[in-house]
C-alpha cells in the first residue's frame, strides 16, 4: 500500500518534535476530525473538545507512531475512541441524574434513606469515618445521631468551635474519598 511521501515526511518531522509538521497536520485534518466527532456526540462543544484532545494526544504519542502510519486514520481512531467514551460517561451522568431527580421526586434524599445498618452504603460510609484522624471520627457519629454541635462539644469536652472545625474538616475529607466510591455515598453528604 503506498503512503504519500508528505504523510511519511510530516510523521517523522512530528517525531522529532517539529511543531510546524504538527500544524501541518491540524490543519490539514481539524475539520475531519471535527466533523467525525459531531456525527457521533450531537453536540458542538464537546465535538470541538473532543477534536482538540485527538490533536493533544497524536503529539503526546508522536514518538510512538510508526513512520508508515497513515495520519488520517489513525487520528479518526483516537477521535472515534474518545467520542464513544464521552458518550459513555453522558449516559452514566444521564442515569445519576435521573437517578436523584427520582430520589428528590419521591423526598428520599436524607441520611435515613441510607442508614439501613445492613447496606453497602452505610458499611462503607461508617468504614471511611472510622479512618478519620483524631475526634473527627467521633465528631461525625454523634452528628449523624443527630447531635447538635453543643452537645457533641459537651461530649467530648472540646470548644463548640472546635467541633464546627472537626466537622468541616471531616466532611470535606469524606466527600474527596466518597467521590471515588460511591456516588450516593456524596449525595448524602452533600444533604447534611
Amino acid at each position: 500500500m503506498f503512503i504519500q511521501t508528505d504523510e511519511i515526511t510530516l510523521m517523522e518531522r512530528m517525531s522529532k518534535d517539529d511543531r510546524k509538521a504538527f500544524e501541518t497536520v491540524y490543519n490539514r485534518y481539524f475539520v475531519q476530525v471535527y466533523h467525525l466527532s459531531m456525527k457521533f456526540v450531537a453536540d458542538r462543544e464537546a465535538a470541538e473538545d473532543i477534536t482538540l484532545e485527538t490533536f493533544v494526544k497524536l503529539w503526546d504519542r508522536r514518538s510512538a507512531m510508526e513512520s508508515d502510519s497513515k495520519i488520517g486514520p489513525y487520528l479518526c481512531t483516537i477521535a472515534r475512541n474518545a467520542c464513544l467514551n464521552y458518550l459513555r460517561d453522558r449516559q452514566r451522568m444521564t442515569a445519576r441524574h435521573q437517578e436523584l431527580a427520582l430520589l428528590e421526586s419521591n423526598n428520599q434524599l436524607s441520611f435515613e434513606a441510607f442508614a439501613d445498618p445492613e447496606s453497602e452504603i452505610y458499611r462503607r460510609l461508617y468504614l471511611e469515618i472510622e479512618q478519620l484522624p483524631g475526634k473527627s471520627a467521633a465528631v461525625i457519629k454523634f452528628s449523624l445521631q443527630g447531635m447538635k454541635n453543643e452537645e457533641i462539644a459537651r461530649q467530648l469536652n472540646i470548644n463548640e468551635k472546635t467541633v464546627r472545625n472537626l466537622k468541616t474538616a471531616a466532611i470535606k475529607q469524606l466527600r474527596l474519598t466518597l467521590l471515588k466510591v460511591d456516588f450516593m455515598l456524596l449525595l448524602v453528604l452533600l444533604s447534611r
